[in-house]
């Protein structure tokens, strides 16, 4: 039996790199263009909301959240649904100042919510009021800035580490959880489905993913070998994924048609092995 789906959830939202995603542009600021905005199908935008939906849609659990953009618009769908709490919950998503911001609950205690989302700034650091990247957090519960959290169901039925002593879900409240990596990898991906995906995604429209979650791994490790640029990173194994992943074969020692850009068992389990995935069929 897997890992519930709000854990595997929040071992997604940690996997990402913390980072500046977006460019500068002279007089203009940072430009909100991001491998995010892309998957989403809305770029260009502010994307706090977007990455929050980017984060379910790559574990296969985007029915359980509304597609929107709008901060204000998930706080709205989660009254409708009676699925808004005061408390914080794994895997919640979190309003910030009466619609300003969002980002998903990764951990709590009695005193703080940590939270980890997109279009947001380093702890610490200034940016002109924009975000632009991906970083974590942690707010006191009690500042009024933290309006409240959305709380989806999980399709398992497994309800998350949850302070609600009322959860809709069933759970029992803990007085706290915080994340922590596991001794293992936290991610498994399945080599017939990057093979699936590197076969289809470069011939079908611009940005199909035929398997997302199993290629982002992948591809986030061939950009921190520098065989890829970021903006390439989307969960689609095409052309230029396919190149970068032929520059990995070479590396290896590959030629010919085994340095063709189509991952093998050898190679993937290798690439897996330096950035924290494993292999299976």
């Amino acid at each position: 039996m897997g890992a519930p789906q709000w854990k595997q959830l929040v071992d997604h939202v940690m996997s990402i790199p913390e980072r500046v995603y977006e460019t500068w542009v002279s007089g203009d600021g940072w430009n909100n263009r991001t491998r995010f905005g892309q998957e989403y199908g809305e770029d260009g935008v502010p994307w706090c909301a977007i990455f929050d939906w980017d984060m379910f849609n790559d574990v296969g659990l985007s029915a359980i959240v509304p597609k929107v953009d709008s901060v204000s618009a998930i706080a709205a769908h989660a009254k409708a649904h009676g699925q808004w709490s005061e408390y914080p919950s794994v895997g919640a998503e979190v309003d910030f100042g009466d619609g300003s911001h969002t980002e998903i609950v990764v951990g709590f205690d009695p005193v703080n919510v940590y939270t980890k989302g997109g279009n947001s700034i380093q702890s610490g650091a200034g940016d002109n009021g924009q975000g632009n990247g991906v970083w974590s957090h942690s707010h006191a519960r009690a500042d009024s800035y933290v309006t409240g959290y959305f709380a989806p169901r999980f399709p398992d039925g497994q309800c998350p580490p949850t302070a609600d002593p009322r959860d809709y879900r069933g759970g029992k409240a803990v007085a706290s959880w915080r994340w922590s990596s596991p001794s293992g990898p936290a991610v498994s991906v399945s080599l017939a489905n990057v093979v699936d995906s590197a076969h289809r995604d470069g011939p079908a429209p611009q940005g199909s993913a035929a398997h997302r979650a199993d290629v982002l791994p992948v591809e986030q490790a061939l950009e921190s070998e520098g065989l890829l640029p970021a903006q390439r990173v989307d969960g689609s194994f095409g052309t230029d994924t396919v190149t970068a992943y032929a520059a990995w074969q070479r590396r290896l020692g590959f030629s010919g048609a085994d340095a063709n850009g189509i991952p093998g068992q050898s190679s993937l389990a290798e690439l897996g092995s330096k950035h924290g995935f494993t292999v299976h069929q």
